[in-house]
Order: C-alpha cells, then sequence, then structure tokens
C-alpha cells in the first residue's frame, strides 16, 4: 500500500489503502528486461571462478530484435528513464576522463604482453 512520507497509509474516497502497484505495472517492468539473457564470465575478472555466467554482468542484450523499446510506466505516476539525457544528445567522448588512455591486453587478465614500465 502506499503510505505518505510520515509512513501513514494513504485511503482512497472508499476508506480502502491505495495499492502500490497493480498488473499494469508488473507487466511493464516486466517489459524492460525482454530481450535479456545471462552474460557469460569476464576472463579479466572472474576466470578464477568455475562458473560459466558472469556474477558483475548478469544481463546481457544480445538479440535487439526481441527488445521491447517502447516507453516503461513507473510507480509514480512518470516513465522510467525520465530525466536522463539520451545519449545521442550527449557532447562525442562524454563519459571519458580527460588524459585517459586504453590498451587492449586481449581477454585474459593473465599478463601475455611486456609491462611499459622497466621497473615492473
Amino acid at each position: 500500500t502506499e503510505m505518505k512520507m510520515d509512513g501513514t497509509v494513504i485511503l482512497d474516497r472508499m476508506g480502502l489503502p491505495v495499492p502500490t502497484y497493480d498488473i499494469n505495472n508488473i507487466l511493464s517492468f516486466a517489459r524492460v528486461w525482454t530481450g535479456f539473457e545471462i552474460a557469460s564470465r569476464r576472463g579479466n575478472n572472474e576466470e578464477l571462478d568455475y562458473i560459466e555466467y558472469s556474477r558483475m554482468d548478469t544481463m546481457l542484450l544480445r538479440d535487439i530484435g526481441r527488445r521491447d523499446w517502447f516507453p516503461k510506466k513507473d510507480l509514480v505516476g512518470g516513465w522510467l528513464g525520465d530525466r536522463y539525457p539520451l545519449c545521442a544528445d550527449l557532447p562525442k567522448g562524454a563519459f571519458l576522463k580527460a588524459g585517459a588512455t586504453y590498451k587492449l591486453l586481449g581477454r585474459s587478465s593473465r599478463m601475455r604482453y611486456g609491462f611499459d614500465d622497466e621497473r615492473l
């Protein structure tokens, strides 16, 4: 049931508690997860675990054709993702830290290449 900030129950016109969510909310939230599958484990961080799935990246969108792209309602009368900027609207490279560099060393964290620093 919905509650006010002081913890008291919100009642409708009939004096009954207002439910927090109904079947329409459940269906909307379920559609958020359509098309996602369990991800494979990471070679760089989980290679010592003897599991086949990732505990860090538990969901992965492999087949975008299975994804429901329509907007989803939230529980407070808005839409999921409201007030967040679209990636297309951000400046190019906005997610990068100034001066950051990237060096691909392969799929595994085991050292296969030499270090750039001679002291190591």
